[in-house]
C-alpha cells in the first residue's frame, strides 16, 4: 500500500524541489490529488490550478516559465548543433580554405545533381 502525503510532506517535496519558486500560501491540501492553488512567484499573472502529485513531477506548472525552459533548451540545441565540436580535436582550418559541405555544394550543383 501507498504512503500517505500530507500537507506538510508534500510543503517539504516542493521546496526541496523549487525552492522558493511557488507560493504555497492559497492551498487547501485535501489529497495528493485533489487540485491545490499555487502561484509563480517569477510570474504572478494567475494561480495555477495543479495536483500536488503533478506538481512535484513536472516543471511546476507555470506555462510561462515552461515557454522560457523550452526556448532555453531550443538555443543550447542550436549553439550545440552550430559549434565547434563537429571539427576533429586538433584540425586547425587553413585561412581560405573552403568547408567541405560547400565543396560538396559545389560540385553537386556543377554535376546538376541537385
Amino acid at each position: 500500500m501507498a504512503v500517505r502525503i500530507d500537507r506538510d510532506t508534500f510543503l517539504q517535496r516542493a521546496l526541496e524541489r523549487f525552492g522558493h519558486r511557488y507560493s504555497y500560501e492559497e492551498i487547501d491540501y485535501r489529497s495528493y490529488r485533489t487540485p491545490v492553488k499555487i502561484r509563480c512567484l517569477d510570474h504572478p499573472v494567475r494561480l495555477i490550478v495543479i495536483t500536488p502529485e503533478r506538481h512535484l513531477q513536472t516543471t511546476g506548472g507555470c506555462k510561462y516559465c515552461l515557454r522560457r525552459y523550452r526556448q532555453q533548451a531550443m538555443e543550447a540545441a542550436v549553439t550545440v548543433a552550430a559549434g565547434p565540436g563537429d571539427r576533429q580535436p586538433g584540425a586547425t582550418q587553413q585561412p581560405g580554405a573552403a568547408q567541405p559541405w560547400a565543396q560538396a555544394e559545389v560540385s553537386a550543383t556543377a554535376t546538376g545533381s541537385w
